[in-house]
């Protein structure tokens, strides 16, 4: 028992001398949102968005369009720090715009399953916002990835696993979180200087999921809709 002892306490050790300065400082868990979703044509659904501006959230387009019947969001809640489906630390229902680049008219596809909130105030200046950033290839290719997620109910939670690049817009993923459709996929390790976002999940199957990749369109169009400022 002593033994184990020590080799935990070894491994704490070398964990704390690996994880980057911003650990101790970012509250992921408040970056995030969990969404609950009415729809106009009457359907609901729960999904997750990211903060990564002062005013800007991005998450996938089903989580603002209805992709069964192409009918635009009715209403959204977004709850910060979700600790159950009606409970966090920062709830907003009003007072926002957004962009989707796919209304699904022609069915579902993950090629430009995105899209992006803009709030009136800017709610990051009490949630905090992960970084961002356009990948390339080989930045993005085989790299141990993060996918922070509610579930259904609220319930806050972290994928680890390996990205691969399937396309310039899509990502591939070794593990499927299986909930939380528009999670922030984001790299953190030594040499980035905070969390940084570059896609969100969409969709998932036979145990692998997806991504779509933050392009420099999205970015683009964040940009002059105020998401950073």
């Amino acid at each position: 028992m002593k033994r184990l002892t020590i080799i935990a306490v070894v491994m704490l050790v070398l964990l704390a001398a690996v994880l980057p300065s911003y650990a101790a400082s970012f509250d992921d868990h408040k970056a995030t949102a969990y969404m609950n979703i009415k729809f106009e044509c009457g359907c609901t659904r729960t999904g997750t968005g990211a903060m990564i501006g002062r005013r800007g959230l991005i998450t996938c387009a089903h989580n603002l369009i209805c992709f069964q019947h192409s009918k635009w969001l009715k209403s959204c809640t977004f709850i910060f720090g979700a600790k159950s489906a009606n409970s966090g630390q920062k709830k907003v229902t009003s007072g926002y715009t957004y962009t989707v680049y796919d209304t699904f008219e022609n069915g579902y596809s993950g090629e430009n399953d995105i899209g992006y909130v803009i709030f009136e105030q800017p709610i990051g200046d009490s949630t905090g916002w992960y970084a961002w950033q356009v990948g390339s290839d080989e930045f993005l290719n085989e790299e141990f990835t993060h996918v922070n997620y509610y579930t259904y109910n609220g319930r806050f939670n972290e994928l680890f696993t390996i990205q691969y690049v399937s396309n310039s817009k899509q990502l591939k993923l070794d593990d499927n979180p299986g909930d939380g459709d528009g999670a922030p996929v984001y790299l953190a390790y030594e040499g980035l200087d905070w969390p940084t976002v570059v896609g969100v999940f969409t969709t998932g199957g036979n145990g692998k999921g997806y991504a779509r990749r933050l392009t420099n369109q999205v970015a683009d169009d964040m940009r002059a809709a105020g998401a950073f400022n």
